[in-house]
């Protein structure tokens, strides 16, 4: 059809005739409609295939394959179920290695500079320490002579961490032992800090930087203490084994531990001693220089198992839950709530979910299947407006029956 406009019109303009070039140009117009649709088609055409061609690789399948009206089966989530996912740790985030450990430091010592808040004649020790200090600068004052409110005796805290090297600089805390109502703007005089062995590990010195007004007799002096003496830290056990202890004991999670151990290294590295120690074979030409070696440990990755834990604050209302938490069938009523565990005749699932809650008189009942988790329990008792007191009772009712399949903690 193009090609017969395109001929007449050729021929009408050869002609030469009146009006052949309004003629021609009808044609010509007549041509280009019938041409545009064609291409707009085919490139729309191509372009809805480019389209379909790229959502089906972005979705993982072959071009081609699979139309709208193609089946899929169901996924993990169609049951209502979700696929545990396994979080991996490194072992140097849940262990620590035996022999490694901070140390506690104490002292006793003056704070002064206070405004009229400082111990009263009533407190004799801070008199005496007063004079004591002052005959240290051949001043001798008899204790009973002093009347200021400026000076308070406390007593003073801190940690010694792992590793801490002379000149290192620690927080201590300062705690008044008398009658002072306040430690702000004071100033802790140089001070002592003594470990359990007696021996002197810091010296602790700085201005005071007391709490709320409930807290103004406690103050801290951050970076107030330098570190005066090394702690040496036995890295490996006199049979040259490294010795880990996890945070939180678990024999399956200690079995995992040496079982990633032994295929780092080789077999028989490493041994679950129990739930909370893992013992690592160090070899020797490392055994005067461990510390890579135990980096490289601490670096391998685990997957730790966590216990069916429930701790439930019955003051607030809060519920942390662990891993792993069920209920057998079991029934329990308790002010005016009935909760029944297991499907009971009558009853209809709930669409997406294994729990029912079915209005009753009197009170409320909430129905769950057998086997359903304690997040299902937790949320029904709270759809029905159970109070934490009440939720407590229940859980409470059920770990006695041997129902809840987990350790309950009421905090």
């Amino acid at each position: 059809m193009e090609y017969d406009f395109l001929t007449l019109g050729v021929k009408t303009l050869r002609r030469r005739k009146p009006g052949s070039f309004w003629v021609g140009m009808l044609f010509a117009f007549l041509l280009v409609a019938a041409l545009i649709p064609g291409v707009c088609g085919a490139q729309a055409l191509g372009a809805a295939e480019v389209v379909q061609s790229t959502e089906q690789t972005q979705a993982g399948e072959p071009a081609g394959a699979g139309g709208p009206e193609e089946a899929r089966g169901p996924g993990p989530e169609a049951d209502g179920t979700a696929a545990k996912v396994a979080v991996t740790v490194r072992v140097k985030d849940i262990t620590r290695v035996y022999g490694v450990r901070d140390n506690q430091l104490m002292g006793y010592g003056l704070v002064v500079g206070l405004r009229g808040t400082g111990d009263s004649r009533s407190t004799p020790f801070t008199g005496r320490t007063l004079s004591n200090m002052l005959d240290k600068f051949n001043i001798t004052v008899d204790p009973l002579e002093i009347r200021s409110k400026n000076v308070a005796a406390v007593m003073v805290t801190g940690v010694l961490p792992a590793f801490a090297s002379p000149g290192d600089a620690v927080d201590v805390t300062v705690s008044s032992l008398g009658d002072a109502r306040s430690l702000a703007g004071g100033t802790l005089l140089l001070t002592e800090l003594a470990g359990a062995d007696g021996r002197i590990y810091a010296v602790a010195q700085g201005p005071v930087q007391s709490g709320a007004d409930a807290r103004a007799t406690v103050g801290r002096v951050p970076a107030g203490a330098t570190v005066e003496r090394h702690v040496a830290m036995d890295l490996l056990t006199p049979d040259g084994s490294l010795v880990l202890s996890l945070l939180n004991p678990d024999y399956t999670t200690a079995a995992r531990i040496a079982r990633a151990v032994c295929e780092r290294f080789e077999e028989g590295a490493a041994v679950a001693v129990d739930g909370g120690t893992v013992r690592v074979a160090v070899p020797e030409w490392l055994q005067e220089t461990p510390t890579p070696f135990i980096a490289e440990v601490g670096e391998l990755e685990v997957s730790p198992d966590a216990p069916a834990k429930v701790v439930l604050n019955a003051r607030t209302g809060v519920v942390v839950i662990g891993g792993n938490v069920r209920i057998s069938p079991a029934a329990v009523s308790y002010n005016g709530f009935n909760v029944s565990v297991g499907v009971s005749p009558g009853s209809q699932a709930q669409a997406g979910g294994d729990m029912v809650i079915m209005p009753m008189q009197p009170g409320s009942t909430v129905a769950l299947e057998a086997g359903a988790t304690i997040e299902a329990l937790a949320a029904a008792l709270n759809a029905v407006g159970a109070r934490p007191v009440d939720i407590m009772n229940i859980m409470e009712a059920l770990r006695a029956c041997g129902a809840l399949q987990a350790e309950l903690q009421i905090m």
